[in-house]
């Protein structure tokens, strides 16, 4: 099934039958997700194609720069069950590091075949997917910020915003939004649930991340 369109989360099952978050540690503590910080960057004026495949704008040949990865997981309780229906909004930088955002002046420059944004919804088991490329880090001030993807997040009752992080990043140690948003000194211990988890790589080579969303109410 073509993944550029929304309707790949018709393959959400696939998550919980080949692999997905259903046993990880994030799903079966069932602890709320994390608030964090909604950024400078939020796509007020949101691009018209804001499908389930980041990699690719409608209408233009091109595809973004940057390494492809893949990213699923389930919106659901505390309680494990899922929210079906869950509206999802998710939105990056490029991969050098650089906002689809008139707020964003840096040097950077944006990549034409890539918008940083995506609007989904869950299916019936609360899961969702999106194509995308790892996000570039970029300078915040006197320090770096870590390579991140924001999320917002409407269930039945809560709204969330928060961000995944990626494991191993030598810049967490430094990003002291990171550290304020975990509400501990620059350099301290990361919850393993604010990374994405590692699912593997799929059958053409692109990696696969894995991060639930876990609402306080659902």
């Amino acid at each position: 099934m073509d993944i550029t369109r929304r309707r790949l989360l018709g393959q959400a099952g696939l998550l919980v039958a080949g692999g997905g978050l259903a046993g990880s540690a994030l799903a079966q503590s069932r602890r709320p997700t994390r608030p964090m910080q909604i950024g400078p960057f939020y796509p007020v004026q949101q691009p018209a194609d804001s499908d389930a495949d980041l990699t690719r704008i409608a209408g233009r040949d091109g595809r973004a720069i940057g390494k492809i990865i893949e990213v699923s997981g389930r919106v659901m309780g505390r309680n494990g069950q899922p929210v079906p229906g869950a509206r999802i909004e998710m939105w990056q930088a490029n991969s050098v590091g650089r906002y689809a955002h008139k707020s964003d002046d840096a040097a950077p420059p944006l990549d034409p075949n890539f918008d940083g944004f995506a609007r989904l919804v869950a299916d019936k088991d609360g899961a969702y997917r999106f194509l995308t490329v790892e996000p570039g880090a970029y300078k915040a001030g006197s320090t770096w910020r870590a390579k991140h993807l924001h999320y917002l997040v409407d269930g039945d009752i809560n709204r969330l915003i928060t961000q995944m992080y990626f494991a191993g990043d030598p810049l967490l140690g430094q990003d002291r939004t990171l550290a304020q948003d975990l509400n501990q000194p620059v350099g301290g211990q990361f919850p393993p649930a604010i990374f994405g988890q590692s699912l593997g790589k799929r059958a053409d080579g692109v990696e696969r991340l894995g991060f639930d969303i876990i609402l306080i109410d659902g």
